[in-house]
């Protein structure tokens, strides 16, 4: 269902509820929630999402859903009842901005579909309602968020007034599939039939697919023949290549896609960057090994102003950790990049970043450019040493 139709359905309820005392049970569509749990945080975003996210996603991947909050369950009897809600959920409610729910829903899932919050009354008694727009892709999470309950890649949805992980076992998925085809067969199979030839035609061994909601990429394995996926980061601006295949698949132009006559897709697969896991060492790590190798002593803050020389960062006080990113250069990314660990970024490195830095700091010539002073030589200060000791000797 859409907005319109959901509100539609919401003010039947809500009249009915005024009028007759009449509640519908809780199914597919309508679910009722007693009150928020704070889970002792402040952030109405947050509470927002720890009581409806995993709801949200059921609902749009059923047919829309309506969630009426203030309402009490009997779990003996199933009878419903209009308690309200207590002031310090109202308080929350009152500070939800749907703006900011609409984003931290496209960084879990990237789909966009409606959502509106409306407080209504009855007597005296306040309550809150949410409507969900149904999606009609599915509405998967990208990744964990195990405050929300959410796992990477698993299909919730609304089935039998509960929510259910389609994708837990094959019997599931296929009464999930099953729902989707039966809503989709007529559009579905229109573009299937017509797809599925063209495919064929081609070797469907030489395809590669595109899913740009996933950032994801398919084709043929031909080491173990099969299909197999994996991550790529791709560039959905309007100048991006996959809106420009997009546009030139649309005007007629596929052949106007690249200058190379016949190879449009290596040019734009060309443009995509994988997001394959690298491997990476700590800045402390780093720093290690750029003291057992380099020929003069130097600090931390030292060697964040030989990163600022080669050009990788403008700042030489940037932070390790939650760096500011456009202080970082993208162009020697295979040196140095940001990678996202647990709920922080932190800036990490690649082993080829070692020789640069000590071919850097072991030029002297340098040492002004790069410090605004000359470094002490690691030998000339252990020459020293016997010299100071015999004298404090004598």
């Amino acid at each position: 269902m859409n907005l319109h139709l959901l509100n539609e359905e919401v003010s039947s309820i809500i009249s009915d509820i005024k009028n007759q005392g009449l509640f519908k049970k809780e199914n597919d569509l309508i679910d009722y929630k007693k009150e928020l749990n704070h889970f002792g945080l402040t952030d109405e975003t947050e509470i927002f999402f720890r009581n409806f996210g995993k709801d949200i996603i059921s609902f749009t991947n059923n047919n829309g859903g309506i969630i009426l909050v203030g309402f009490t369950e009997d779990e003996t009897t199933g009878e419903i009842s209009d308690s309200g809600l207590a002031q310090k959920d109202l308080e929350i409610f009152t500070k939800i901005d749907l703006n900011k729910v609409h984003q931290k829903l496209d960084s879990i899932t990237k789909c966009n579909f409606g959502l509106d919050l409306q407080q209504f009354q009855i007597s005296s008694r306040k309550f809150y309602y949410l409507l969900i727009e149904k999606n009609n892709d599915i509405t998967i999470p990208l990744n964990d968020f195990s405050d929300y309950k959410l796992k990477k890649g698993e299909i919730i949805h609304r089935i039998s007034g509960k929510n259910e992980t389609a994708n837990e076992n094959s019997q599931k998925i296929n009464r999930f599939l099953q729902i989707k085809a039966n809503e989709k067969s007529k559009e579905f199979m229109e573009i299937w039939s017509k797809l599925l030839p063209e495919i064929f035609d081609i070797n469907p061994k030489e395809i590669l697919m595109i899913n740009p909601k996933t950032n994801m990429i398919y084709g043929y394995n031909q080491k173990d023949k099969n299909l197999s996926g994996s991550e790529i980061d791709v560039d959905k601006s309007e100048a991006g290549a996959f809106n420009i295949i997009l546009n030139a698949i649309s005007a007629g132009d596929i052949g106007k896609i690249s200058n190379d006559e016949g190879k449009p897709l290596y040019k734009i697969v060309g443009e995509l960057k994988s997001k394959t896991p690298r491997d990476f060492i700590y800045f402390s790590s780093l720093f290690d090994k750029i003291k057992i190798l380099s020929s003069y002593n130097l600090s931390s803050n030292q060697l964040k102003c030989v990163f600022k020389y080669l050009n990788w960062i403008n700042d030489e006080k940037l932070p390790i950790e939650n760096p500011d990113k456009t202080k970082i250069n993208n162009v020697f990314n295979q040196f140095i990049w940001v990678e996202t660990l647990d709920k922080t970024y932190k800036i990490v490195f690649s082993e080829d970043a070692i020789d640069p830095i000590v071919e850097a700091i072991n030029d002297s010539k340098k040492h002004i450019a790069i410090f605004g002073k000359t470094l002490q030589n690691k030998k000339s200060k252990l020459n020293t040493m016997p010299k100071l000791f015999a004298t404090a000797k004598n």
